[in-house]
């Protein structure tokens, strides 16, 4: 495990497990931002899983989806597990300081360096992928969840304008409807619409959401009551959508209706139906050997 603070921030994170953040902790108020499952987990397993096995190590806390973002899919002969391997292979610490840390990770045709800094109140995190193979395919996602102390009793959900539906995990839609929503209003399955910008904790709830083409990279989640909040930002040229499951004590299976979370995944596709159904579509980035993409994101808390 690493610890990184600074005067308003405390972070832990685990190599071993996709290098995820466990904790992010406002100083200021003491309270745990990231959200968690409601069962015990497995231990870490690296490899290209399945949902199943993959959810049975789930911690909460926030992931990198790479070089997959979403269903297991095969992609030219090639096998890629549930939300990608780089999401629970483990990775390489290169450097590390009390407040910052480097960590690596290889893997499917790519290499990918995350950068962590804790500043002030602010929480930098900084991608850089690069091709080591020749045309390697990938799409990414930031898998955060939010946890209890946004959402109780009431949280807000504050998105810049995008196209705003429904998705479903086995059928999409792989793009944006014509006539999807703008946010806060989003278009459902059942073709009704709903004002998604608040939600109280009392009322059980279950959504999968893409809000697609954002004009700005910026999500602001707020409880309601409290005030305290979380700013995520980031640049929005390749993570141009975003994903958001809400579950509120519906969802079974391991879930068993007892989870209380809001999952925030600014993301390069608009779909969670896989990097196979990307490259069928033309979403995915293919990177040459050399040829490299970043992206920087950064989360502050708010009071």
């Amino acid at each position: 495990m690493l610890v990184l603070r600074s005067g308003g921030l405390l972070v832990r994170l685990d190599p071993r497990h996709g290098g995820e953040l466990l904790d992010l902790v406002d100083l200021e108020t003491g309270r745990q931002l990231l959200g968690r499952p409601p069962f015990a987990s497995a231990e870490p397993l690296g490899g290209d899983l399945d949902e199943e096995t993959w959810t049975a190590r789930y911690r909460g806390g926030w992931q990198l989806a790479a070089p997959n973002a979403g269903s297991p899919c095969v992609v030219g002969g090639t096998r890629h597990g549930f939300h990608g391997r780089a999401s629970n292979d483990p990775w390489t610490v290169t450097a590390a300081s009390d407040s910052s840390c480097v960590l690596a990770w290889s893997g499917h045709g790519v290499r990918i360096e995350r950068r962590l800094e804790a500043d002030a109140d602010t929480l930098t995190v900084s991608v850089d992928i690069v091709g080591v193979a020749e045309r390697a395919p990938l799409v990414a996602l930031e898998h955060i969840a939010i946890g209890t102390e946004l959402l109780d009793p009431e949280v807000v959900i504050e998105l810049p304008a995008g196209r705003a539906y429904e998705l479903s995990e086995a059928e999409g839609p792989p793009e944006p409807p014509a006539d999807a929503a703008i946010w806060p209003e989003a278009l459902l399955l059942d073709g009704s619409r709903e004002r998604c910008d608040r939600w109280p904790i009392a009322k059980p709830r279950s959504r999968l959401l893409g809000v697609a083409e954002l004009p700005t990279g910026r999500a602001v989640l707020r409880n309601a009551a409290t005030g305290q909040g979380l700013e995520l930002a980031w640049n929005s040229d390749w993570l141009r959508h975003l994903w958001l499951w809400h579950e509120v004590r519906t969802y079974g299976g391991p879930w068993r209706e007892a989870a209380e979370v809001l999952v925030v995944e600014p993301a390069s596709v608009p779909h969670s139906l896989g990097l196979a159904t990307a490259v069928e579509h033309d979403q995915a980035r293919w990177l040459d050997r050399g040829e490299t993409v970043a992206y920087r994101l950064t989360a502050r808390p708010l009071h």
